[in-house]
């Protein structure tokens, strides 16, 4: 009897502590925001699709999202090709919006499924031994691209920085002879993340950080997201070794073991021959 009472004591604190279904906490995601819109919060059409349990439809010209058509000019893409819609498009597709008091989180409901979407801080870490900057809004990675740092003698400083004051869609340098540097954004005195058209993979520029201006042009993209104030990490060491623009030290070999031993044979026969003259010189020397 005492067994099965303490077993409805623990039935019953089980059934009070979990809370209704309607109760269940919201899943969280990380949205995407962009600097040139700041009030705009977007998400990857698929990935809210799966979650809400909603069907998408893509073709050449239209796509739709739980079969509402969506308006391609108000989408955006990842430089991977992910495909991002905003919030406003989700409503019309049958979803249930409602903003937090401070605007910062959404709260996206559909039939019995609630998604919490924020709008999560940004970062940027610039890693210089693998030459490659990654940008992050909350823990989604929002881009991931190769990069050329400051050559030997001209090397990026690490450090920890914030994006600003400057940011310019153009903007000249004072130091190299007003040479274009296209998306830039700066991060310490007049060190800038910029765009431009080649980017080796290795240390080449002098002292910027420069993003790739082909293919899905990664430094407009970083350009168009990046808030004033983000805060970039830069961190590690180009290896000197491996740089293609350093020079290459070069070991000398060790001598082959036979010069070594013929050059140890000719000084010990020198040394006896000279020891012997003298000698000879010495005991003949008084009959001269």
């Amino acid at each position: 009897m005492h067994r099965l009472a303490r077993l409805g004591l623990v039935l019953l604190a089980l059934t009070v502590s979990v809370p209704p279904l309607g109760a269940l906490p919201p899943e969280e995601l990380d949205g995407i925001s962009f600097a040139d819109d700041p009030h705009m919060l977007f998400v990857p059409i698929e990935e809210i699709a799966r979650t809400l349990g909603w069907e998408t439809h893509f073709d050449q010209e239209e796509i739709s999202l739980n079969g509402h058509l969506l308006d391609a000019t108000h989408l955006r893409k990842l430089t991977n090709g992910t495909l991002l819609v905003p919030l406003d498009e989700l409503q019309g597709a049958g979803g249930t919006i409602t903003w937090s008091e401070d605007g910062m989180q959404a709260l996206v409901a559909s039939d019995n499924k609630n998604i919490a979407i924020q709008f999560a801080n940004k970062r940027v870490e610039v890693d210089l031994a693998n030459q490659r900057l990654r940008a992050y809004q909350g823990a989604r990675l929002v881009l991931d691209s190769p990069i050329s740092t400051g050559r030997e003698g001209k090397k990026t400083p690490p450090g920890e920085f914030k994006a600003g004051p400057i940011k310019s869609p153009m903007h000249r340098s004072r130091l190299y002879h007003n040479a274009p540097m296209p998306w830039s954004v700066q991060v310490h005195e007049n060190i800038f993340i910029h765009g431009f058209r080649k980017v080796p993979r290795h240390p080449s520029s002098h002292g910027c950080i420069r993003l790739p201006l082909t293919g899905a042009n990664p430094a407009k993209w970083f350009y168009n997201w990046i808030d004033l104030g983000t805060p970039v990490s830069i961190k590690g060491h180009w290896p000197l070794a491996t740089t293609a623009s350093a020079p290459v030290r070069i070991e000398k070999s060790a001598p082959p073991a036979r010069s070594f031993l013929r050059r140890v044979i000719i000084a010990t026969v020198i040394t006896i021959a000279g020891t012997l003259v003298i000698w000879f010189i010495s005991r003949s020397g008084g009959k001269i």
